[in-house]
């Protein structure tokens, strides 16, 4: 045979394939996920098909598909019904796996009441079959095989991907979709002499009325486009609400950008995203304070850590004119400078950044005055312990949150940057009963969110010069702990009590929807106690770590009553420092009368960037002290409020 014979000959091919519009062949189903309302498939392989008088091969080396129209949200079809939509291919999920030599991808099912029976249908095993349509650009004669030529397809272009109820080849197990009857087929290169090409086909179509319409070539490319359009348009929008959420939401977990791939790439909607992150925002809520800080930190290396000190910036910051000081401290500024910039902080005071902040300090002595007084004896003539002595070890947020109940018992956010919208189910999918071929009432979940902005707590400690100047030890140890003493009170009196109002956070006690208690008396008796437990329990909140919280009169009065005033029952107080099976903690941060008890994992403590440092030489100068200013921006949030009780005295 000539060269140009052989030209000709695909060429002829090639037109009458043409001629002939989108073709079809078999694909197999691999796996259904319900849930996620996902089909993985295979829509391609290299099998040999008959055509129209020769045999047909689809090349699967790299480069022979075309492959971007099916990642740009290609459309899942029913019966190749560029009409009838019932779903998209994911993007970026149509590939060729070498080994195989299949065509693969993954296609979500509709929302819509076609695309969940067929869903369910192929989930039952009912529509098994796939068919997938494409159309031919290139082929390469390859074989001559008893007067039957066998063409490679080397370079095609998938269209649409369906779902087939009548295949025409079950041999290979999953089947074909049907072909073009044979009357309307043209013939083959061979039947007509190789000069003659048939007419353009009139392929049957199924139109949305139901009645049977034929469609031109043209109306047939249309409709593919229309149909493509539609499903890149729902992609989009699916994509666009996902990066919305992200957006808005986002600060409130940790790596929220490999949350939105996962979520594009398993096709996830809105509503199952919003559940991820909420999913994500209780785990990173269960994380020690010390790691989830970790999203504010500069990334200073373990020896600029071991190197920064505090004692410098206070040096520094009581001192401005002394060059030498400043000079001296010009790391700690330039990192301060660095903190502000990540944190996002207009203020100009200086910051100790979240790196320093989870160092491990030497901190276990209660001071307020720090001198270089002996060791021993009152406050205010502590500072002669950080002379020779090893103390224990401690960073400046854990001991801020240990030293503070509320903030121990929560679910603290660190790290937080900007205003945070954190989601939070509001509803729940509730079941029905139903007689036969009704429809059942649809619901769902719902979300809200809760909105947290950071509010600045202050507080202030002493230090006298002269502990600066000569004291040999680490006296950042003594100064992180005794400010931070200072802001753990704070921060727990407003957890418990905050107005709301007056640049302060909303506190437990105040949020509309607590559950309540009145009591009879000035110290509730068991059964009001135990009552309390069975409010939270009726909203569905109890949860076997739930906390009583009061003070310490409380823990006395309960240590002496009895629970009940007959047969010489228990105390009220149990051993293990429980009350009613659930742990107490006492606390003089609670007013004197009043008992919380709850479920405080639903309790949100958000923590934003570093601490803020003033140093005030003025105010003591006289006494020669140094007055240490700290602001720390923080916020609290109850994402149920049924999760929680307040008792207390009826009208008070």
């Amino acid at each position: 045979m000539s060269q140009r014979t052989l030209q000709q000959r695909e060429a002829d091919c090639l037109a009458a394939i043409r001629k002939k519009g989108p073709l079809r062949r078999a694909a197999e189903v691999v796996g259904v996920d319900v849930e996620a309302r996902t089909v993985e498939l295979s829509f391609s392989s290299e099998a040999e098909v008959s055509r129209w008088g020769w045999v047909e091969v689809l090349s699967h080396d790299p480069g022979a598909a075309r492959l971007e129209r099916l990642n740009d949200g290609g459309a899942f079809l029913n019966n190749h019904d560029w009409t009838d939509q019932r779903g998209v291919v994911v993007p970026g999920s149509a590939r060729i796996d070498p080994e195989a030599r299949k065509g693969r991808a993954t296609v979500r099912l509709s929302r819509s009441a076609a695309g969940e029976e067929l869903l369910q249908d192929m989930a039952d095993q009912i529509r098994t079959k796939v068919s997938v349509g494409y159309e031919i650009r290139a082929v390469k004669l390859t074989e001559e095989r008893e007067g039957l030529d066998v063409y490679t397809v080397t370079d095609w272009e998938p269209l649409e991907v369906s779902s087939v109820s009548v295949p025409a080849d079950i041999t290979v197990g999953v089947g074909r979709a049907l072909e073009i009857p044979a009357e309307d087929r043209a013939p083959s290169p061979e039947e007509d002499g190789g000069t003659r090409m048939a007419p353009t086909p009139k392929v049957e179509i199924t139109a949305p009325t139901g009645d049977r319409r034929l469609m031109d070539e043209k109306e047939q490319q249309q409709a593919r486009e229309a149909a493509q359009r539609a499903g890149a348009d729902a992609e989009r929008a699916r994509v666009r609400a996902i990066n919305q959420l992200a957006e808005k939401f986002g600060r409130a977990v940790d790596n929220v950008e490999a949350l939105v791939r996962g979520a594009i790439n398993d096709g996830h909607d809105e509503a199952q995203f919003q559940r991820t992150l909420l999913e994500a925002v209780n785990a990173r809520a269960a994380r020690p304070l010390s790691e989830q800080a970790q999203g504010s930190d500069i990334g200073l290396t373990e020896k600029e850590v071991r190197n920064y000190s505090l004692v410098r910036v206070i040096r520094a910051l009581s001192e401005p004119t002394d060059k030498r000081a400043q000079k001296e401290a010009a790391f700690e500024f330039e990192a301060s400078e660095a903190a502000r910039e990540k944190q996002e902080k207009k203020s100009e005071r200086f910051v100790v950044p979240t790196d320093i902040l989870r160092r491990s300090v030497y901190g276990e002595i209660n001071t307020r005055v720090m001198t270089t007084g002996t060791a021993g004896g009152t406050i205010g003539n502590t500072g002669g312990y950080g002379v020779a002595t090893t103390l224990m070890a401690a960073s400046f947020i854990e001991i801020l949150r240990n030293r503070a109940t509320i903030m121990k018992m929560g679910a603290t956010l660190g790290g937080l940057v900007g205003n945070v919208d954190i989601p939070k189910q509001t509803g729940k999918a509730t079941g029905y009963w139903i007689g036969e071929d009704d429809d059942t009432t649809e619901t769902g979940i719902e979300l809200g969110q809760i909105a947290m902005t950071p509010k600045t707590l202050g507080g202030y400690s002493e230090v006298t010069r002269k502990l600066i100047l000569q004291s040999s030890l680490d006296v950042e140890a003594l100064l992180r702990r005794d400010l931070a003493i200072g802001l753990a009170l704070a921060a727990d009196s407003a957890g418990y009590y905050g107005t709301g109002a007056g640049n302060q956070p909303l506190g437990i006690a105040n949020h509309t929807g607590i559950n309540a208690v009145a009591f009879a008396g000035n110290a509730p008796t068991f059964s009001e106690l135990v009552q309390m437990e069975t409010q939270i329990a009726i909203d569905n909140a109890d949860v076997d770590s739930m906390v009583y919280v009061s003070t310490p009169g409380f823990r006395g009065y309960a240590k002496t009553t009895l629970k009940f005033a007959v047969n010489g029952s228990g105390t009220i107080w149990e051993p293990g420092n429980q009350v009613n099976g659930y742990n107490a903690l006492i606390t003089n941060q609670i007013q004197v009368g009043d008992v919380f008890h709850g479920n405080f994992a639903d309790f949100l403590v958000g923590m934003w960037g570093g601490l803020e440092l003033l140093v005030d030489p003025y105010s003591n100068s006289k006494k020669g002290r140094l007055r240490i200013v700290m602001f720390q921006d923080m916020d609290f949030a109850v994402r149920r409020t049924e999760s929680f009780c307040l008792g207390r005295k009826a009208g008070s």
